[in-house]
């Protein structure tokens, strides 16, 4: 009985970019997001509220391309859902992680032990509802990425991020669903209240 053995290896690179207001700028954007009321935020869509606040003048406070490493939970549920599935339709969020308590990442950690025993917490320094939705286009030539739609964090407090996650459960600290993958920063980066952080990333099958 012959044996056939067919590997699928991800190469997953995430693209981190942090735009920040100058000091005192008196942009429309600006001026918005200083005086905007608190108590309309959440009948606003991000995209909205980033359009309303968006500044014109925000220069790029620092860059971050790095791997992600692919849990076992991801590859088990990529191998379920593609393999086994039926009817599955696709849902993934982008989450922050804090450099506060941070220890290491493991192709072991699970959505279940976040802020538990994955050794790291969830950030969320920003005040989009809940975790940003990744959207991702047309595969092709086997990758696919979300750059025609690109995650972005409305940043609302001053932290130290150490990186990111995607997970399939949308809101904030949530620890159901799957945890797909993790990309640590090669530093902490800080981010500011102001900050719009803007994540891309492309997901590749070789």
């Amino acid at each position: 009985m012959g044996t056939m053995i067919q590997a699928l290896h991800n190469e997953n690179i995430y693209r981190f970019e942090c735009l920040r207001r100058p000091e005192n700028c008196g942009c429309t954007g600006c001026l918005n997001w200083k005086d905007f009321p608190e108590s309309l935020m959440e009948s606003l869509s991000s995209i909205a509220y980033q359009d309303l606040t968006r500044c014109q003048n925000s220069f790029v406070a620092w860059t971050e391309e790095v791997f992600n490493i692919v849990t076992t939970e991801g590859k088990n549920d990529q191998l379920s859902q593609y393999f086994k599935g039926s009817a599955y339709t696709a849902a993934f969020f982008i989450g922050l992680v804090n450099n506060a308590g941070f220890t290491a990442y493991a192709a072991g950690d699970t959505a279940a032990q976040i802020n538990g025993t994955n050794g790291w917490a969830e950030a969320t320094p920003y005040s989009n509802a809940t975790r940003v939705a990744w959207v991702g286009g047309t595969a092709s030539g086997g990758s696919i990425d979300n750059t025609a739609s690109v995650a972005v964090f409305s940043i609302n407090a001053t932290l130290t991020v150490r990186g990111a996650f995607v997970a399939t459960a949308s809101a904030k600290n949530a620890i159901t669903g799957k945890l797909y993958g993790e990309a640590d920063f090669s530093v902490a980066r800080s981010v500011v209240s102001g900050d719009s952080l803007q994540v891309s990333s492309t997901f590749t099958l070789v």
